[in-house]
């Protein structure tokens, strides 16, 4: 069998632009054969193939292009030239626009996205205007750089060319609009409209000029019907309900009567012929339109039949714009006939329901489009016989045709009969769901005020348009000492002082009137009875027509105060003025600092003497000169844009710049500027010693801090070389012996040298785990853990621990939380603190062991670095010693620090602990006195009960560890480790695979061997073993894994590090151990397949 037979083609998805991929000559790229392709590019290029959505990834400096299936159809005719080939080759007309955004996500890593975008693309053979909702990502490479841009696009050209549209046409409606009240006023005939209760809403200049009304407003918004219309035989005006043009507003039935008589403004009368039309908008009766001609002049007839043919016709075409105004507002009109619950309705109803176009409807075919979730309840049968049901209503419907779900706006009425019963339904509906997305994104930008209006300082509030108010944040009940609705409406006059009421009333009244900026000062009530000066600002806001106002009070107490001051400071001016003019100009010729006055253009028109001291300059060498003529020129830039403000009336409060001295030099001079109404006032310091004192002391502190980092590195290093050099003089030593007493034949006593041996080398290993717990790096098997169990299981070697001289006490909580954490480390930590414990009582005393639950606040774990808020399960233990100084006490947890003698401590035993505690997600809290004792608590975090499933593992029994015809692959860079443990192996008489690195691993992975379990290490150089692991698996689902490690970062957590199926063993190791773990490995395996079938 070949090995391309075993692996499989890739991509493995079976869509068009993966089988071009396939078929690509990949070697003529710069990413060489898709083998050697880096994962990530992989994994994304896998993940994008299958997506509907339209993705494009570009990769690497040159941007080379990869894309799926979806975003083909997008680029047209650049497909499939472009896919593998430089973004700057087929995307060339972009290159303006699509460049600089993939370099700026590249070089930042940030996500840029856009709206409607508009591309110039050639898709077809010419360039299109096209516009896209895209979004850029920076897609990460192995080493956490970015390594290429994944592009999600969606072309939203067709809305937006219909919104244009939509534009368009609401731009050639309003001229519509504007010709049709210039056809009524060219008409020769009357023209005049009524709202349904008769009053008049239009009327052309014919109507003013027959009937004698001089302009329009002696007309709109009156009820002419008892001025104009005909009297009866007996001289009475005709009733409402007997006018034809009265009847038609409230009925909709159209009229044409002849021989009837208006009566002019002056009470003449005026023959004419009229026909009256109602008005419907919307599918809403709204009144009627009435059109006359005057026949006093028969013999004009035949002129007068066309000029009233003539303006039918204008009126007809006016009838025609509404409804073209209806169907381009997007307002459907429908009538409801409701004993047959058949609904006749417009082309645009059906449209906004997603309905065929149909003239009538049984009304089930809405109602089953009606969802529930949110909005009004929909009108039914029976609430509409009964004419209860709910005229206005807002409501959602999945429309018929795709499913959408939008909002509808309903307006309707019903129409009864002479019973009251009511026959038809009639009103319009109209797509809201834009207008509720706004509301939406307006109440979130409400929540979102509100929010900042309870967190600053001040005293806000909003009123009503009437001037009433409706809201005030907590300051305002805080400051008065009253629950919030008792402030409001007009409950806040309570707080105001009594002599301020009138004033500030008026005040208000007269900005609410003319909707104009409100500011007044004012006092008010503290809730301690003490009235204080407040400054009120108030705007108004103005939305859909509706004015509400917005504003702030701020304590002004003290700034009151310190007008009155100075108002009794001006009684005195004259006085002070004088004397303060001799001390103005004792300081002006006095001054160490530099004086300078400048006009607002800059140039100087007065120095003080201290500028000749300072820099040498006489006032004339100096006077009409420009103020920036001696800043030095890398500075002046700075300097113009301070200058700038001063130009504008701001005061700068400090800007520095370099000054130069007449003989050539610069120094330093910071600078405060204040401008009046026609100059500014410039005040100097050098700064040149102090800058420089400064730069000093910075590297004096620099150089400190490389002191005291130096100095705890050779602490800790000359702690590490005094321990490792007598361990490894042990191994050293036992070995030479050992070699010795071979040469010489004698093997009688070799045991003991060789347990020497092994002896130093566990307690090398020792230390290195707890440098590793020092360091936070140690291998964790995290899981739950009782801790009250735990104790109670190591009462009994405590005590032997302890000895007979140290009374042991144990309070267990009774409820105490299971904690997440490594046991094994845990019981080593509190034996650690017994032993400590121990050796602080020489003389005798108490060790006592609690366990209890403590919830630390973020007030607290903001303190400690790393330190997460939440529940904890705290282990303390608690002696009766000698206790520690506070020198002692702040060096406890360095490495090797200890107060023991030499040869009783490593001083790494409170360091391991801290160090354990914090990699475990917890904290070490400690306290001691001289004389008093010493008490250390351990916090772990609480293990929830929804992670508390733990894996337990299945021992072997004692019996034989040889192999039963196994092969192992082992990974291992080190020669002398990969010998060893091949040679164990050979001899447990298991089949061994090895490999150095990475690449050779893979390629026995990929090879036809058989292959029953995979021991690798973790740091190895390029690759390391988790990766060769997955990459295994991927080639040979399911095989187990045990890694070798002697320390590496990435696997310091187990359970975040290994999958299932994975192990791990520490080195250095046993090899019974590491024979016991592969055998265990292997059955753990057998039983599997054997559960799966396999």
């Amino acid at each position: 069998m070949s090995l391309s037979g075993l692996v499989r083609p890739w991509p493995a998805w079976p869509g068009e632009v993966a089988k071009l991929m396939r078929a690509m000559d990949w070697e003529k790229t710069s990413l060489g054969a898709s083998p050697g392709w880096p994962l990530s590019l992989k994994t994304i290029v896998d993940l994008m193939l299958p997506a509907k959505a339209e993705l494009a990834l570009f990769w690497g400096p040159d941007y080379l292009a990869f894309y799926n299936d979806a975003y083909a159809a997008t680029i047209g005719i650049k497909h499939p030239q472009a896919l593998g080939k430089p973004a700057s080759i087929f995307w060339n007309g972009l290159s303006a626009e699509l460049g600089p955004l993939l370099a700026g996500v590249r070089a930042t890593g940030e996500t840029f996205s856009a709206r409607d975008r508009l591309f110039v693309i050639n898709r077809r053979g010419e360039p299109e205007s096209l516009y896209f909702d895209i979004s850029c990502s920076a897609v990460r490479d192995e080493a956490n750089a970015v390594a290429g841009v994944l592009c999600i696009v969606s072309e939203t050209t067709p809305r937006v060319l219909a919104s244009l549209a939509l534009a368009s046409q609401e731009a050639v409606m309003r001229k519509e609009q504007e010709f049709t009240r210039l056809l009524l006023n060219s008409t020769s005939e009357g023209f005049y409209a009524v709202d349904r209760h008769g009053v008049t809403t239009l009327c052309n200049a014919a109507f003013l000029k027959m009937l004698g009304y001089d302009s329009a407003d002696e007309v709109l918004g009156r009820k002419l019907h008892p001025e104009i219309c005909q009297p009866k035989v007996d001289d009475a005006r005709y009733l409402d309900a007997d006018c034809a043009i009265f009847h038609a507003a409230q009925t909709g039935k159209s009229a044409f009567v002849t021989g009837e008589v208006f009566y002019r403004k002056d009470g003449s009368p005026l023959p004419v012929d009229y026909r009256v039309e109602p008005i419907w908008r919307l599918g809403v009766l709204e009144g009627a339109i009435c059109t006359f001609l005057d026949t006093s002049e028969r013999l004009l007839g035949q002129q007068s039949k066309k000029a009233r043919e003539k303006a039918e016709s204008d009126l007809r075409e006016t009838h025609d714009q509404l409804r073209f105004a209806e169907a381009a507002g997007g307002i459907g009109t429908f009538l409801l006939e409701i004993d047959s619950d058949t609904l006749t309705v417009s082309a645009e109803f059906c449209r906004l329901f997603g309905l065929p176009p149909s003239r009538t409807l049984p009304a089930s075919a809405v109602e089953s489009l009606f969802r529930k979730q949110g909005g009004d309840a929909f009108s039914t049968k029976a609430s509409r016989q009964r004419g209860d049901a709910s005229l206005n209503a807002e409501y959602r419907i999945g429309k018929a045709a795709t499913g959408e779900v939008r909002w509808i706006s309903r307006r309707a009425e019903f129409v009864r009969d002479e019973d009251g019963r009511p026959v038809w339904m009639r009103g319009v509906v109209q797509d809201v769901t834009d207008r509720k997305s706004v509301e939406a994104t307006l109440r979130e930008s409400e929540s979102r005020f509100r929010v900042l209006a309870q967190a600053v300082p001040n005293q806000v509030w909003s009123a009503t348009p009437q001037g009433k108010l409706d809201w005030v944040n907590h300051k305002v009940s805080e400051y008065a000492g009253l629950a919030e609705e008792k402030l409001l409406g007009e409950g806040w006059i309570s707080l105001l002082h009594p002599d301020d009421r009138q004033r500030v009333g008026a005040q208000w009244q007269r900005s609410l009137q003319r909707k104009t900026r409100y500011e007044t000062e004012f006092r008010l009530r503290r809730r301690d009875g003490v009235y204080r000066w407040h400054l009120a600002r108030a705007l108004p806001i103005t939305s859909e027509g509706i004015t509400r106002w917005l504003g702030a009070n701020t304590d002004i107490e003290e700034l009151k105060a310190a007008q009155a001051e100075l108002a009794q400071l001006n009684a005195t001016l004259e006085q002070r003025v004088e004397q303060r003019t001799r001390d103005r100009d004792r300081m002006w010729r006095l001054a160490t600092d530099l004086i300078v006055v400048t006009g607002f253009d800059g140039i100087i028109k007065s120095v003080n003497p201290a500028w000749k001291k300072l820099l040498g300059w006489e006032e004339r060498e100096l006077l009409d000169t420009a103020f920036l003529r001696l800043v030095h020129e890398d500075d002046r830039q700075g300097s113009q844009a301070d200058t700038k403000k001063l130009e504008a009336g701001r005061a700068t409060r400090r800007f520095e710049n370099r000054y130069r001295h007449k003989d050539g030099s610069y120094k330093t001079i910071a600078w405060i500027a204040v401008p009046d109404d026609e100059r500014v006032h410039l005040v100097g310091r050098d700064i040149s010693v102090e800058r420089e004192s400064a730069l000093v002391l910075k590297e004096v502190e620099e150089r400190l801090r490389q002191s005291q980092k130096m100095e705890a590195i050779g602490q800790l290093t000359g702690g590490i070389a005094h321990d490792f050099n007598n361990l490894l003089q042990g191994i050293s030593g036992s070995i030479d012996v050992i070699r010795g007493r071979l040469a010489a034949g004698r093997t009688d006593d070799i045991g003991h040298f060789m347990d020497s041996a092994t002896n130093s080398a566990h307690r090398a290993a020792a230390l290195i785990h707890r440098l590793l717990a020092f360091a936070r790096r140690q291998s964790l098997a995290s899981k739950m853990v009782d801790v009250n169990a735990l104790v109670v299981s190591m009462e009994d070697l405590m005590r032997r621990t302890l000895g007979e001289h140290i009374e042991l006490l144990v309070a267990m909580g009774e409820d105490a939380w299971p904690a997440r954490s490594d046991e094994n480390q845990l019981e080593s930590a509190l034996l650690n603190l017994a032993v400590n414990a121990r050796d602080a009582m020489p003389a005798g005393g108490t060790l006592t062991i609690r366990t209890a639950n403590a919830t630390l606040e973020e007030s607290y774990t903001r303190r400690h670095e790393g330190l997460l808020p939440g529940d904890y399960t705290v282990i303390s233990v608690s002696d009766t010693g000698i206790g520690m100084s506070p020198d002692v006490l702040a060096r406890v947890f360095e490495p090797f620090f200890t107060t023991k003698p030499i040869g009783q401590g490593t001083g790494l035993g409170l360091s391991m602990i801290y160090g354990f505690a914090k990699q475990s997600g917890g904290h070490v809290r400690i306290h001691s006195h001289l004389g008093q004792g010493t008490e250390v608590s351990l916090y772990l975090p609480r293990q929830s009960s929804a992670d508390a499933h733990e894996e337990v593992a299945e021992r072997l029994p004692a019996r034989c560890l040889q192999a039963e015809g196994e092969t192992i692959l082992v990974v291992e860079d080190d020669a002398a480790v990969r010998m060893i443990v091949l040679d164990e192996l050979n001899e447990l008489g298991y089949t061994t695979l090895e490999a150095v690195d990475g690449p050779s691993a893979i390629h026995i992975l990929h090879s036809a061997r058989n292959i029953d379990i995979l021991i690798s290490d973790v740091g190895l150089p390029g690759m390391n073993g988790r990766q060769i692991a997955e990459i295994g698996r991927q080639h040979r689902p399911g095989l187990p894994v045990l890694f070798m490690t002697g320390y590496t970062q990435s696997a310091a957590s187990r359970s975040e590090f290994l999958a299932p199926g994975m192990e791990m063993i520490t080195k250095p190791f046993a090899m019974d151990e590491l024979a016991a773990k592969i055998r265990e490995m292997l059955a753990g395996s057998a039983r599997l397949g054997k559960a799966s079938g396999l």
